[in-house]
């Protein structure tokens, strides 16, 4: 079980229908394993290395690879992410003697699972000087590779955090900025898309890195990657190890100077983007074409909410998936989800209970000047608390789960400082409004201040696994008994 305090989270309120909820969510955690799902993709067989037989998780369209170990002179690994390291595991176990070496970059905090990949922690969601020195890493060995070797990357959400290399005059502290307007707008395009330019190693810069080796990249995200269809793509993503796409510096410009956080961003970077410095534009796509690479998404945030789906059935509860990939203010989602639950409860439609209504995506926290401790689920858990407690749709037999699938939901302490943990989401029900005030918690003022964390700890609310392993978003499920 990943979720380690579940006895507590299941000790008061609604005890069965909180226990399912948290049933639930192992579920759709247990279907996008990526260390199953990796050692589905790849094999060896005698000398033959085998990476397919699983068209679904084929993002480049080029099928099924197999690859002569004898030909093949050193095998490296390297990544970042919130969520490489099973992955690097299921790789280690795979190639066993065959590896030649490996580095990657984890959160901080994170246990080490690895023998011969060398594992570097980093801060998350802001970048330090470990994510610096991992990058340095994982670059000093893609540039040892050579046309007789094999290079595997594995990139996952928060890598843009754990592998940030800053571009000539520009300094980590500039790069720091971007993590922070990102949080205080509640807009990772922010750090997505400015970022592209000052960054040594991202949209495709670490597989220039790579070239003349053949590459097999491993990739995670939220959503599900566009196919190819063996056509490099014309649109970027976060991965490092992606094609840069079409878009360029005098394309992005316009619409960076439309944006309120413009004028926030480190005088260096307004002055690239004032001058179009050809200098930190990203490569050019034909550039690519000559690469020998192909891409693989073992796991996709679609497995994770039918595995949430096909638990509730099991528990006799229908599962309807209302969205795999939401986006939306936190409190504004709760807001409207608890009230098409309640509409489910009383009137029947658009389901009859016992449901479980189930979405997945990322939500988004603006925190302006506040000072809280806490993260996007938290706060969905905290302001479905207080919506069911009290008025119009109050109810006792709504129960809401809400966590980040990779176990850490918003930056916990790395900004605020203190001594409370970074906490997967939140478990609550119609219950806790009153247990709220018998503990003199004022939730209504704990969200104005974004300060989830610290009264869902002191409800027994806050769920707590750990690293999970996955990144794939959120997952909610909202049980209607």
């Amino acid at each position: 079980m990943l979720v380690t305090n579940h006895e507590k989270l299941v000790s008061h309120g609604h005890r069965k229908g909180r226990a399912m909820a948290l049933q639930i969510l192992e579920g759709g955690l247990a279907a996008a394993d990526p260390y199953a799902n990796t050692r589905k993709l790849i094999r060896i067989e005698g000398n033959r290395l085998l990476v397919g037989g699983q068209p679904d998780m084929d993002v480049s369209g080029y099928g099924d690879e197999v690859i002569d170990l004898g030909e093949i002179e050193s095998i490296y690994v390297i990544g970042a992410g919130k969520a490489v390291q099973y992955q690097a595991l299921a790789l280690e176990q795979i190639l066993g003697d065959r590896l030649t070496a490996g580095a990657i970059t984890v959160k901080h905090g994170e246990p080490h699972l690895l023998e011969r990949i060398q594992v570097t922690e980093g801060a998350h969601p802001v970048p330090d000087e470990g994510s610096v020195e991992g990058t340095r890493r994982l670059v000093e060995i893609a540039q040892r590779a050579t046309e007789r070797d094999l290079v595997f990357t594995l990139f996952s959400d928060g890598a843009s955090s754990l592998s940030p290399l800053p571009a000539p005059g520009v300094t980590l502290d500039d790069l720091r900025a971007l993590y922070r307007l990102a949080i205080k707008y509640g807009n990772q395009t922010i750090i997505i898309r400015p970022m592209s330019y000052f960054s040594q190693v991202s949209r495709g810069r670490i597989m220039k890195r790579i070239h003349p080796a053949r590459s097999i990249n491993l990739i995670m995200q939220v959503g599900l990657f566009r196919r190819w269809g063996r056509r490099l793509p014309e649109s970027s993503t976060f991965p490092p190890s992606w094609p840069p796409g079409t878009n360029r510096m005098a394309d992005d410009v316009p619409a960076f100077r439309a944006q309120p956080w413009y004028d926030e961003l480190p005088p260096v970077m307004r002055d690239v983007f004032e001058r179009l410095d050809p200098a930190y534009d990203v490569p050019a796509l034909p550039e690519f074409e000559e690469m020998r690479m192909s891409f693989w998404q073992p796991i996709d945030l679609y497995q994770m909410v039918e595995g949430a789906r096909s638990r509730a059935e099991e528990l006799g509860i229908t599962g309807a998936i209302l969205s795999s990939h939401l986006t939306a203010i936190s409190g504004e989602a709760a807001n409207v989800l608890t009230q098409i639950a309640y509409e489910c409860e009383v009137y029947g439609r658009p389901f009859a209970p016992p449901v479980a209504l189930i979405t997945g995506g990322h939500l988004d926290v603006p925190i302006g000047d506040a000072t809280g401790v806490g993260g996007r689920n938290q706060e969905f858990a905290l302001t479905a608390a207080a919506l069911l407690g009290q008025g119009r749709i109050a109810s006792k037999r709504i129960i809401v789960a809400a966590m980040d699938s990779d176990g850490t939901d918003g930056p916990g302490t790395q900004l605020v400082g203190g001594e409370y943990i970074c906490m997967a989401g939140g478990l609550v029900d119609g219950y806790t409004l009153e247990e709220a005030a018998e503990r003199d918690i004022d939730i209504d003022a704990e969200l104005a201040n974004h300060n989830a964390t610290v009264p869902l700890m002191q409800l027994d609310s806050a769920i707590h696994t750990g690293n999970t392993g996955t990144c794939l978003g959120d997952l909610r499920v909202i049980l209607v008994l």
